[in-house]
């Protein structure tokens, strides 16, 4: 093989793991695979999660977070309280040193409020994450396919779940029953 197609093969192996990777880094922080799960087309709303590893010596705390694609961008969580699931609003994330903070489905995420724009299954659109002490970090968060909600959902009943405060518009609930 020459050198030329070689040094080619290599940068193509090499880019290709950056592309599948989908990570973004700001001094100790990493912030690994955002994604949002994919939703109807006239969604009101949409959730983000990734993991953040804080590889430094000291704590962060994420403050906030925005999107072009949504007027309004919450933290949250989901929480038990007196034996039911609430999805709340949170202040702040904390993110420990040394240690790593999972947004996910059924814990912290990000929720966007009144979509400008609805992202269908494959695209990506921006996130800008807020750090008291790594500051601004913009991500790309790609959607992809809710399978886990599929299975998730079968078996759970949902009578006696608060979801008062909640806006329903665009959401299905015929696979939850």
């Amino acid at each position: 093989m020459k050198p030329l197609h070689a040094l080619l093969l290599a940068a193509s192996v090499f880019t290709s793991g950056l592309a599948t990777a989908h990570q973004f880094e700001s001094g100790k922080l990493h912030i690994d695979h955002p994604w949002s799960k994919e939703v109807p087309p006239m969604s009101s709303v949409a959730a983000a999660f990734f993991s953040v590893d804080n590889h430094g010596d000291q704590a962060d705390v994420l403050l906030r977070a925005e999107s072009p694609i949504a007027e309004k961008v919450e933290l949250h969580e989901h929480a038990h309280e007196n034996g039911m699931m609430k999805m709340r609003k949170v202040d702040s994330i904390q993110i420990p040193a040394h240690d790593t903070q999972l947004l996910q489905p059924g814990g912290y995420h990000i929720m966007m409020f009144n979509l400008t724009s609805v992202p269908k299954l494959g695209d990506s659109f921006p996130l800008t994450l807020y750090f008291q002490n790594a500051g601004k970090v913009e991500v790309e968060v790609k959607v992809e396919k809710a399978d886990y909600m599929m299975n998730a959902g079968q078996n759970m009943d949902h009578s006696q779940m608060d979801h008062q405060g909640m806006d329903h518009d665009g959401m299905n609930h015929d696979s939850m029953h």
